[in-house]
């Protein structure tokens, strides 16, 4: 005899759609309402976010895109008119202290360095020094070489661009006194072209210091030592290629 197997209480019961006979029951028990929204009149005023700062003096600019709906446009406050134009001259004034800090760490580390070769590494002395410019995250001579090494090739870069930039200043102003003055058609200096002057210019500097017989002292001493140090670079690739080394006045 089949013996049919006995179902729990907990087993879940087929769920069955309401019979017509029940009138409370119109729709599915677990089926959710949703309301229709309700659409925005074209009347209504626009609802601006409040992350973003209001500008009364201009008219607001919404995305036209789709999808986006009415979102306000992100502007770059650098690229702003309301923002006012960028003053170079004011802003290394109000910055010109980072120009100290950098000679000061240049100085710290300098003397840390001299210490340690005087007394050396193991020595209390060097130990202090070293400790002094820890906060630059330098521990040992080798680091602080290094980075002493760094702090000239930037210095000497940040040096070649504020020299550029002057040398901009100054042919913009020329040209702009020749226009007032002529009228003559106004030329633009591109930044290759300032550098190619930038070039000449020093070109000229070398040729007048190496005719020119003061050498151990002033400009004509940097140059001087500019030029050897190319020279000594160059020596070992004439070496190595086995080429005739070429006559340097230096």
């Amino acid at each position: 005899m089949d013996v049919s197997p006995e179902h729990s209480f907990n087993d879940k019961q087929p769920k069955h759609p309401p019979s017509e006979n029940n009138n409370n029951l119109n729709k599915w028990p677990n089926k959710k309402k949703t309301k229709k929204k309700k659409k925005k009149r074209s009347n209504t005023p626009v609802e601006l976010p409040n992350n973003v700062s209001f500008n009364p003096y201009r008219s607001n600019k919404f995305s036209k895109k789709p999808g986006k709906g009415n979102k306000m446009l992100v502007r770059d406050p650098r690229f702003s008119e309301h923002s006012g134009k960028l003053n170079l001259d004011m802003f290394r004034r109000s910055y010109s202290f980072l120009e100290e800090m950098r000679k000061e760490e240049v100085k710290e580390i300098t003397r840390a360095i001299k210490i340690n070769k005087k007394f050396g590494t193991e020595s209390l002395k060097g130990i202090e020094s070293m400790k002094k410019i820890s906060h630059l995250n330098i521990s040992n001579l080798d680091e602080a070489k290094r980075a002493l090494d760094r702090y000239k090739s930037e210095n000497a870069h940040l040096q070649k661009k504020e020299e550029l930039r002057k040398l901009k200043k100054s042919l913009v102003q020329e040209e702009k006194n020749k226009i007032s003055l002529t009228g003559k058609k106004p030329y633009y200096f591109s930044d290759k072209k300032v550098k190619k002057i930038y070039k000449e210019m020093n070109k000229k500097k070398i040729e007048e210091s190496l005719k020119s017989t003061e050498i151990n002292y002033g400009p004509n001493k940097a140059i001087h030592k500019k030029l050897e140090s190319q020279s000594r670079r160059l020596l070992p690739k004439e070496r190595k290629l086995n080429m005739i080394p070429k006559f340097r006045d230096v």
